[in-house]
């Protein structure tokens, strides 16, 4: 039996970021993935702001801006109701808008990462059970010899065999209509800058570019399509509930390379941590695709899971993980909330001249939640985002229509704080809550002025954790 401090379950993007960032802390971490290979289906493609900067953290930015392609808007085409824009652009950082990427090659990149800092990865191994012991966790795989380890994490997927080993219902609803999957070349190269969602009155799809001049067309069922679980679907009866929305050529294919269907699930686990056991990713929470967040959601579970697991492993104090629970399920359940958009589908149709322009702002406050740079809805206020406890702090402040100043580079470190200062001279003395790690870094930068980020009144600086959120505010 092999010993590891860490053991994830689970080899997609959230289990790699995990991996990568611990291996690259000096932790020995050991990645159980059941797939053989990766495959070449695109699955989750929307790569936002927060991701990329950690990519670029990662060193790997060069090759997704290489290998994506750059997106700036979500747009709701109603036909005779108009269009609406959700306009992911001009927020605070320096990687304007969000990139479009197949999941493969997006785990291909996060795979060599964590390989490079030590991470030890098995692929065509499946977690079986678990035995928590005085001196650890003892983790049985199937077709790989036991291991030991510290800390176990699953993130492996919406029917986690971690978490259901655990007993943990994943609390909420499933959607009643199912969602069409189709990959194909399309008969017009429209919309190359945004993710469209066609709205007609037999239902609604999502089409959105991928690289190599392909689209993924995705969405609810529409009427007159039945999409039973397992069921094949014939591309020719995708095509004819297609047309039927009235969008002619705009969502036509010339080919259909592939054809699927999937269930959606609006569900959060009912906790996400048991002694040193946690969950990340769809093992903890499921939302619909509308926003690209689900993805973008686990990565950041990885990165917030993280710096705990170090301060655990460095303390030796597993109460370290606690934070990390009521954080994510309270996040989960914010995004929950802003990606099932139906309701509001159908506020926009029924639109008229009066209502138009407050849609539109309940719009332009969907894309500050979407694009993730502003995660918690209680340090927003109308146009501006506060940098108290548990703020994220940007990258870059936006100072103009094109132009950024930079505030906090990006990091892949996990092992301590970083003190930021608005002013010339660092406090004489700082008191930290045990769950923050010790301050190891010092950045000193302008304090924010103008736009949208805004700092409380006598605030001298910040404590940011590893995970960029605002530990505490340290005041003159």
């Amino acid at each position: 039996m092999k010993n590891y401090d860490v053991a994830v379950i689970g080899g997609g993007p959230t289990g790699l970021v995990l991996a990568g960032l611990l291996s690259r802390a000096g932790v020995s971490v050991f990645v159980a993935e059941r797939r053989l290979t990766r495959g070449d289906r695109p699955k989750a493609v929307v790569l936002h702001a927060p991701t990329l900067e950690l990519l670029d953290a990662f060193g790997l930015l060069d090759d997704v801006l290489a290998r994506s392609i750059p997106l700036e808007r979500f747009t709701f085409h109603l036909g005779g109701a108009g269009t609406y824009s959700a306009e992911m652009t001009g927020m605070d950082t320096y990687v304007d808008g969000y990139r479009n990427m197949p999941q493969p090659i997006l785990e291909g990149l996060l795979e060599k990462y964590a390989l490079e800092y030590g991470a030890h990865i098995e692929r065509g191994v499946s977690y079986v059970s678990h035995e928590v012991t005085d001196g650890g966790i003892s983790v049985r795989l199937d077709s790989h010899e036991d291991i030991h380890c510290s800390y176990l994490v699953g993130s492996d997927g919406p029917r986690s065999a971690v978490r259901e080993s655990l007993g943990i219902p994943m609390n909420g609803r499933s959607l009643t209509s199912s969602y069409l999957l189709v990959e194909g070349v399309p008969q017009e190269l429209v919309g190359r800058d945004e993710v469209g969602i066609y709205v007609g009155d037999t239902g609604m799809v999502t089409m959105m570019p991928i690289p190599g001049d392909q689209v993924l067309v995705a969405g609810p069922a529409v009427a007159g399509l039945s999409l039973e679980r397992g069921a094949d679907v014939p591309w020719s009866s995708v095509a004819e509930a297609i047309e039927g929305l009235g969008f002619g050529s705009r969502l036509r294919l010339a080919e259909a390379v592939r054809t699927s269907h999937y269930s959606v699930d609006l569900r959060i686990a009912e906790r996400l941590v048991a002694g040193n056991v946690v969950l990340a990713g769809d093992a903890a929470h499921l939302n619909t695709p509308a926003g690209g967040q689900g993805l973008n959601l686990g990565i950041s579970d990885a990165v917030a899971l993280s710096w705990r697991i170090l301060l655990a492993l460095n303390t030796g104090n597993s109460g370290a993980l606690s934070g990390y629970d009521e954080e994510r399920r309270s996040y989960a359940a914010q995004v929950v909330k802003t990606t099932f958009v139906a309701p509001f589908i159908e506020q926009l149709k029924a639109a008229d001249d009066t209502t138009r322009p407050a849609l539109q702002r309940e719009l332009d406050e969907l894309a500050l939640s979407w694009s993730q740079l502003y995660p918690d809805a209680g340090n927003r206020s109308g146009d501006h985002y506060e940098l108290t406890a548990g703020a994220r702090v940007p990258t870059a402040l936006r100072t103009g229509a094109h132009t950024t100043t930079p505030f906090l580079p990006p990091s892949d470190r996990t092992d301590g704080s970083t003190l930021v200062l608005f002013e010339d001279a660092a406090p004489e003395t700082l008191t930290l809550e045990p769950s923050v790690p010790p301050v190891r870094y010092v950045h000193r930068v302008p304090r924010p002025a103008h736009g949208r980020i805004t700092v409380p009144d006598g605030a001298r600086g910040l404590i940011v954790r590893p995970d960029r959120r605002v530990a505490q505010v340290v005041q003159a």
